[in-house]
């Protein structure tokens, strides 16, 4: 009989250890609270009455784990914090190179998100155990989901590499009102055309100018200027008709050439200029210059092929600017106005630019660029990291770029309860949990990440005091019933 009073104060001591533990980390991120579950005891056999059995006491069952989601912190200003809002885990190893033939650097999960780096640049938690992720390729997609292959993550202190432009873009509208700088004449059947003492220098030698930057192998800027010069519009009828696209009735002409930090480039295969003012020394070894000769229809568009509907109110088709020192000319050799002369000594010789216009002329008397883009960036010195809600962490360089360093590896257990708690905000998997899935951030049960917040622990401290209380009131009621029994057992002895 005094083994059913001992047992019962021993579940009421189980009962408040879980809920003081419960207390003590009411503000330990990630935690997860406890509930002790209880059990009677009987002891029967085939001769005992069913019906006069009183027990023997109470048994402490488990001590289950609660994962109810916690509440989110909301902004902490550190970007390596992170907080699940879902049913996932992090995982975690004890060394940045995992080994499956060794214990070093065995898996462990955790919902805590308390992240930093170490001195070697890798996230860690406080403890110092490893942050693991997932490879991914440049557009933040995994390349491998396996628990096994993740790795601890490394934010990178080097500089992002530049990427020699080799796209160039312009959307522009050239107004169909301005004044031509040329005339209609019987040379325009041939792509030869005199560019009327057009200076760079003189914006009343051309109709239109327009600038983006372009970068070289060596990340470093350059200025690509398109100048746009209305050359002439063809009449409606002629007496001696002409053939060929630049003779299109009622089409207008337009000549375009291009420099690159003030200095002129040719465009591979294009259109032949012959600039009449040679004064300028932009022109040091010849006044002709490769450039784009573009036919608009009466309706605003390029000149297109009736048959095939293909655009031939362009010349060249293709625009390039290139390295152009071994291409010869009509006048020798064109190295001074190659791209890489342009950009300089030491940018890559073979940079090969492709430059692609969408261009209209309609009833207006003003030019407008709608659009401007390359694919080319400069050097990027790291500025800052972040965590999207798909787990992507991300590295913004000051060039305006982002890269994907990899993506949060997580886990999730078909029973979490079965997992084995091992301190410091961490578990390890049991035969009971079963095995770690693979998981992605808003895939599946895992729930999406929440950068810059931490999960707080998920104890309600009004509970907690209230199971504290039921906790004490048991152990005094069954200290109460030790103390009665042995009174009792005192009277019996004390019989003469």
């Amino acid at each position: 009989m005094f083994n059913t009073s001992i047992s019962g104060i021993r579940g009421s001591q189980k009962y408040l250890d879980t809920t003081s533990n419960n207390i003590a980390n009411a503000n330990s991120y990630g935690f997860k609270k406890s509930r002790a579950e209880f059990a009677d005891i009987y002891a029967n056999s085939v001769f005992t009455s069913a019906k006069t059995a009183t027990g023997m006491g109470v048994t402490t069952t488990t001590v289950a784990q609660q994962f109810t989601q916690g509440s989110l912190s909301g902004d902490t200003g550190n970007n390596l914090d992170m907080a699940i809002s879902g049913n996932g885990f992090f995982v975690l190893a004890n060394n940045e190179n995992y080994d499956t033939t060794s214990e070093v650097g065995d898996r462990s999960y955790t919902r805590n998100g308390a992240f930093e780096l170490n001195k070697d640049g890798f996230i860690v938690t406080a403890m110092g155990d490893y942050l693991q992720g997932y490879d991914v390729d440049k557009d933040g997609n995994v390349t491998n989901l396996d628990i096994m292959s993740t790795h601890a993550i490394k934010i990178p202190s080097d500089t992002g590499a530049p990427k020699q432009s080799s796209k160039a873009e312009l959307i522009a509208n050239l107004p169909a009102k301005a004044e031509a700088h040329g005339k209609y004449a019987a040379d325009f059947k041939s792509t030869t055309s005199a560019m009327t003492s057009f200076d760079p220098n003189n914006s009343e030698t051309y109709t239109a100018a327009t600038s983006q930057t372009i970068y070289d192998s060596l990340g470093g800027a350059h200025t690509l200027t398109y100048y746009f010069q209305k050359d002439h519009t063809n009449p409606s009828t002629t007496s001696d008709p002409l053939t060929g696209v630049l003779d299109t009735p009622d089409a207008t002409v337009w000549n375009v050439v291009l420099y690159v930090d003030g200095s002129p480039v040719d465009v591979h295969g294009g259109a032949e200029f012959n600039i009449t003012d040679t004064s300028s020394s932009i022109y040091p070894k010849d006044p002709t210059l490769y450039g784009i000769q573009l036919v608009f229809a009466s309706n605003g568009s390029l000149v297109t092929d009736e048959t095939t509907g293909d655009i031939t109110g362009q010349i060249p088709g293709s625009i390039n600017i290139t390295n152009i020192k071994s291409e010869k000319y009509k006048s020798g050799d064109r190295a001074t106005y190659s791209l890489s002369s342009a950009m300089g000594s030491g940018v890559d010789p073979s940079q090969d630019l492709n430059i692609q216009l969408d261009l209209s002329q309609y009833g207006s008397s003003k030019f407008s660029v709608t659009s401007v883009s390359t694919d080319g960036y400069a050097t990027g010195i790291l500025e800052n990291v972040e965590v999207d809600d798909n787990g992507i962490i991300l590295a913004a360089y000051t060039n305006g770029r982002t890269q994907p360093i990899s993506k949060v590896a997580m886990a999730t257990f078909s029973n979490p309860q079965g997992l084995i708690k091992i301190g410091d905000t961490q578990w390890k998997q049991s035969i009971n949990s079963g095995e770690a899935t693979a998981a992605q951030a808003n895939v599946g049960m895992a729930g999406a990440i929440k950068g810059a917040n931490l999960e707080l622990s998920n104890v309600e401290l009004a509970s907690e005091l209230v199971d504290l209380l039921i906790a004490q009131r048991t152990y005094q009621a069954n200290a109460q019933a030790l103390q009665t029994q042995n009174t009792a057992m005192d009277s019996i002895l004390s019989i003469r």
